[in-house]
């Protein structure tokens, strides 16, 4: 097979197409305005309106009965066409095509584009130019009328026929009814005989009864009147042989008017015209891909390749029957290979999703809306074609752009404003949730569009389903997304990526279809979160993290004594007491065995460092850092709790009642994750013991960050023992304040608990105060108060004391077994001197002399 060429290699759209002039006016055909010579150039020429006019078989069906039917001689058939279609469903091509005929006969006989009308009409070609009458509901004003060229002033249908038949000479038959606005009892058939082989094309007649029955005629209307000529007119056509009648109609009585009266006049309308006349359809469903392909290309195929859409079609069905089981069945049949090559250049998806689906709406004018987008798509696909780097062998449904003013227009007039939210979000541009997909994956992607051109497709199939047709099925979405010589699996991954990530795209299960895929205007909740979520990964949350420890740090309301700080730096302040400190969660403890030593190194540079000295204090300091699973899942859950607020953010006022309850439970359940995630992720509690980080890992977590904080504080109080509440006897022999002699000042002795880091931690200053007066009343230590060693005032020992300790003047002496105090006898009563006084006095009652000793002091050291 030879190589495929892209679709505008071959096919050539027509010059105001392929020039960006298009004028949508060409695609709405006006029957006045041609015979007030009013209309655009394809429609006043009869050469180039056959040129560009594909004959359908409805169309030929009519020319051929008009042809008979203005013959004066033989079978007549029905003498009543009525052309009844929705809106823009090609009854008025119908009726320019058969003024053309009618009036130019003369030229169509001998013009090379009329070759196709000769051999539909063969013999019965007219001969020669006919009388023709044309009234719509822009010809003849019901309140007004109209002046004619002739200077007739008609006011009716009944006249405006007679003048444009005959005249003023056929109107003075007519002219006492037409001022009175009577309908003309058995007249007419006069003037048709007069005026005979003669043609009567009557277009939106029902719209103009609508404007005529606010006319009064005695105790009728216009309209009613009006009603009752069509009567007359279709029994008068019936018996003048060379008189024809066509007349349009809408396919709904809701195209005309929602009052009652209006749908009143319209099934009269239709019944009068039914009961003589001939209903024809002027384009049959499986035409519409000649009509589309002759009204905007001059040409689809080259002289050199005139097999050319055969083998585009050929390369395409057999792809699809390669991946029988992944598109629709009929698209694996050799029929639809002649779909494929009849659409040419279009896909013949593109075509059926505008006509069935879309034509399915009541303001969508069939045929003319069909070819005003297309022709759009075409024209900008045309201008766009040296810059594409799409494979483009045929117009798919995804090489939709959806910027297009004319698809914009139409999506959001037919469907409502909201979709182009819808649009601006998911489908259009780089920035849409399908256009970032192509650009983050590059390659192919971005240079084919895959996800762009499969939500473009979704996007056009979203409409004029019903129940289980609504929007296209993953097997319907391969045939408008997958292209010739492109990797067929792109779009299984694409397809899944836009329900994942698209806010408004909604899919329903389709059973051997897969799923069915369709854009709503309201977002889908889940999709936001996801998206928001893919917006979000690389946040590390840091800042949010502190401020939420900030903030719940100091909610416990335990017995901890410790003060907690969050991100502290070297620049740190002496902390004279204990201080829990914890680190950001840019320092993650590697609880997998990785390296550690950014956390340790952190710890000893803030233990050893306050701003540019030494620090003093060092062993108030324990540190709580968090590990790198627990803080991975931390950041998960603040990811989620952010994705939640966002979509609050931008989308509340989209979300229905359910939606917005449903998000504020999540955002109640995320606010909550968040702090118990805090807690699980700080697990890890540092020392500096001596010169070395000491680390305890907690086993287990706690719900709230502060009920984790209390959790710590009894693990590192009870179980570890890192922090004393009470310093004991052992410890007090271990740190050396169980003196043999001389003494040790008691701020020096709680001062060594601060600092020095191969010491216990203590809970506060009363711990080593309780633990020294334990050891004082059991005779393990002494206490002296006094300036010093040398001049103690008092000493107590095995007795309980009161200590505080910014006392000054206390100390830690060596235990002593206090003396007597001397006894007094006074009349009979033995009283011994110091029992008012607690402690013994180093004050004799009796001066005595003893021996000078040098007592020395004793310093505490510590690492």
């Amino acid at each position: 097979m030879n190589e495929l060429k892209p679709w505008y290699a071959v096919a050539t759209p027509h010059k105001d197409i392929r020039e960006g002039r298009l004028n949508e006016a060409v695609f709405a055909a006006n029957i006045w305005a041609v015979v007030q010579e009013d209309a655009p150039d394809v429609y006043l020429d009869p050469e180039e309106f056959y040129r560009k006019t594909y004959m359908t078989s409805g169309l030929k069906t009519v020319l051929k009965r008009v042809a008979a039917g203005l013959q004066l001689e033989g079978e007549s058939g029905d003498r009543i066409i009525s052309l009844q279609t929705a809106f823009g469903g090609g009854k008025t091509h119908i009726l320019v095509a058969l003024w053309h005929l009618a009036k130019h006969a003369d030229v169509l006989k001998r013009s090379p584009y009329g070759t196709e009308l000769r051999e539909v009409l063969g013999e019965r070609f007219p001969e020669e130019p006919c009388n023709v009458a044309v009234f719509t509901n822009q010809t003849c004003d019901a309140t007004q009328g109209r002046i004619t060229p002739e200077g007739v002033h008609t006011r009716t249908l009944w006249g405006e026929l007679a003048v444009q038949l005959g005249g003023k000479e056929l109107y003075e038959k007519v002219r006492a009814n037409d001022e009175a606005r009577r309908v003309p009892q058995g007249l007419f058939i006069e003037v048709l005989r007069a005026a005979s082989p003669c043609l009567i094309l009557l277009d939106e007649l029902a719209d103009y009864c609508v404007g005529a029955a606010a006319v009064p005629v005695g105790e009728t209307t216009l309209a009613d009147q009006t009603i009752s000529f069509v009567q007359q007119l279709t029994e008068a056509v019936q018996q003048v042989p060379g008189a024809m009648v066509v007349a349009t109609l809408p396919a709904s009585r809701y195209e005309v008017t929602q009052s009652e009266k209006g749908q009143e006049i319209f099934t009269t309308l239709e019944r009068r015209f039914q009961r003589l006349g001939a209903d024809i359809k002027p384009v049959a469903d499986d035409e519409i891909y000649d009509v589309v392909r002759a009204r905007l290309f001059e040409s689809i195929t080259q002289p050199e390749l005139p097999d050319y859409p055969q083998q585009v079609a050929k390369a395409y069905q057999e792809m699809y029957a390669s991946h029988a089981g992944e598109v629709p069945t009929a698209a694996t049949k050799r029929d639809y290979r002649e779909r494929i090559a009849r659409a040419y250049p279009f896909h013949p998806l593109l075509i059926d999703a505008l006509y069935t689906r879309w034509g399915s709406h009541p303001d969508f004018q069939r045929t003319r809306g069909v070819l005003r987008l297309l022709a759009s798509v075409v024209g900008d696909l045309w201008g766009r074609r040296n810059g594409n780097t799409q494979t483009q062998h045929l117009i798919q449904p995804s090489h939709l752009r959806w910027s297009i003013d004319a698809l914009q227009a139409q999506l959001t007039r037919l469907w409502g404003i909201a979709y182009q939210s819808v649009a601006a979000a998911d489908v259009i541009g780089d920035r849409s949730n399908a256009g970032v997909f192509d650009l983050e994956r590059g390659g192919d992607y971005l240079r084919e569009g895959i996800a762009r051109g499969l939500a473009a497709a979704i996007l056009l199939g979203s409409f004029g389903g019903q129940g289980e047709r609504a929007g296209f099925s993953t097997k319907e979405l391969k045939l408008a997304g997958s292209r010739y010589g492109v990797n067929w699996g792109y779009l299984d991954g694409a397809i899944m990526e836009l329900e994942n990530r698209c806010f408004y795209l909604h899919s329903a299960l389709a059973g051997s279809l897969g799923k069915r895929y369709w854009f709503g205007t309201k977002p889908t909740l889940n999709k936001l979160v996801v998206q928001y979520r893919h917006q979000i990964a690389n946040e590390d949350f840091a800042e949010e993290i502190l401020e939420d420890l900030q903030e719940v740090k100091n909610r416990s309301a335990d017995e901890a004594t410790w003060r907690v700080l969050v991100n502290p730096g070297v620049d740190l302040p002496e902390q004279k007491s204990l201080t829990l400190l914890i680190l950001p969660p840019s320092l993650a403890w590697d609880d997998n065995g990785g390296d550690t030593a950014a956390v340790r190194e952190r710890v000893l540079e803030i233990s050893r460092r306050c701003g540019r000295g030494d620090r003093l204090y060092r062993n108030t300091l324990v540190f709580l850092a968090g590990t790198s699973r627990g803080l991975s899942r931390l950041r998960k859950a603040y990811r989620e709790r952010a994705a939640l607020e966002a979509v609050r953010a931008d989308y509340w006022e989209q979300l229905d009642d359910e939606q917005k309850r449903d998000l504020k439970e999540r955002l109640e359940k995320a606010a909550a994750a968040t702090e118990e995630a805090l807690g699980t992720a700080y697990t890890v509690a540092l020392r500096v013991s001596g010169s070395s980080v000491e680390t305890c890992v907690l086993p287990d977590a706690r719900r709230t960050f502060s009920q984790h904080l209390v959790y710590l504080w009894h693990t590192l109080v009870e179980d570890e023992e890192w922090i004393l509440r009470r310093v004991g006897l052992l410890t007090l022999e271990e740190t050396g304040l169980v003196p043999k002699e001389g003494g040790i000042r008691l701020k020096d002795a709680i001062e060594a608990f601060l600092r020095f880091t191969d010491k216990p931690m203590i809970a506060s200053k009363q711990a080593v105060i309780d633990g020294l007066t334990q050891a004082c009343a059991d005779g393990i230590i002494g206490i002296g108060r006094g300036a010093s060693l040398s001049t103690l005032q008092k000493r107590y020992c095995n007795e309980r004391i009161a200590l505080d300790p910014t006392e000054e003047g206390v100390w830690i002496i060596p235990p002593f077994t206090p003396e007597p105090a001397p006894e007094v006898v006074t009349s009979g009563e033995i009283r011994r001197e110091n029992d008012t006084e607690t402690g013994t006095s180093l004050e004799p009652t009796k001066p005595r002399t003893s021996a000078r000793r040098t007592v020395r002091r004793i310093v505490i050291r510590g690492a």
